[in-house]
């Protein structure tokens, strides 16, 4: 792929093998300005979807993997029971079960008019960025959901018993001790969710409806359209770089065995 994205592909669709930044020229090539083509605008509401993607999942999770981590027993393996039940379904089905619950022939909206609460169906699940969104939320929540709890079922909670005998309130034991003994946890569960957010194309495709183009799909539309393997590789490397550096700061912080989850 990083071959192929210093090259150019003729007439013909044969490669043609001399190396030049073409293809990188091109993904900001357009009418205006760089931060005007469809390959930037596309990447930044990938970031922004992907970063969004992963503080919810972060929120919505710790409170969870907390009351498991000091829990435990039973509740541990019935949540995660529940949680993991979804992944016995293809990928593709989860995402097209949030199209048939809220969509505009969905399942809410079908009893909504059947009980004559509305007179035509409601924009409830406005396809676009917000259900994208969610919808990578629900695909991604377990990884974050395991991560934290691996790491905060390695903290000795007598540190946030002894906290609040010393005065401490609930906030300050939250800010001065569990979340930095939890970090590990939080760094490596933001980089299983951010990671394959960033890169996702089923969920835009299905839950976008046409209205959202990210990345993945940016990719793929140029690759299948006009046979740019040039572009797409280009395209690709920013992605790959992102990984990387994700990487990298991840390991500055979290050793290979906590990046291995529970």
């Amino acid at each position: 792929m990083v071959t192929v994205s210093f090259v150019s592909v003729d007439d013909s669709y044969d490669i043609v093998w001399q190396a030049s930044l073409g293809n990188y020229s091109q993904l900001f090539a357009g009418q205006g300005a760089f931060w005007e083509s469809s390959f930037f605008e596309s990447l930044v509401l990938s970031y922004g979807i992907a970063a969004v993607t992963t503080v919810l999942c972060l929120v919505l999770a710790f409170p969870l993997a907390y009351l498991l981590a000091r829990k435990g027993g039973r509740l541990f393996k019935i949540v995660v029971f529940l949680v993991l039940l979804p992944f016995f379904t293809m990928y593709l089905v989860r995402a097209y079960s949030w199209l048939l619950m809220f969509g505009p022939s969905g399942v809410l909206n079908d009893a909504l008019l059947r009980a004559g609460v509305v007179s035509e169906p409601l924009a409830i699940f406005d396809f676009g960025v917000p259900a994208i969104v969610v919808g990578l939320t629900h695909a991604y929540f377990p990884y974050m959901l395991l991560s934290l709890y691996a790491s905060l079922d390695g903290i000795d909670f007598s540190l946030v018993e002894a906290a609040r005998d010393l005065g401490a309130s609930r906030v300050e034991v939250l800010t001065d001790v569990i979340l930095p003994l939890s970090l590990p946890g939080i760094i490596s569960g933001s980089l299983f969710v951010f990671v394959p957010a960033l890169g996702a194309f089923v969920t835009p495709r299905f839950l976008g409806q046409g209205k959202v183009l990210m990345i993945g799909q940016l990719i793929e539309e140029r690759i299948n359209s006009l046979y740019a393997i040039g572009y797409g590789s280009a395209a690709s490397m920013f992605i790959v770089v992102t990984i990387v550096a994700a990487f990298a700061v991840a390991f500055r912080y979290v050793s290979v065995d906590e990046l291995g989850g529970v």
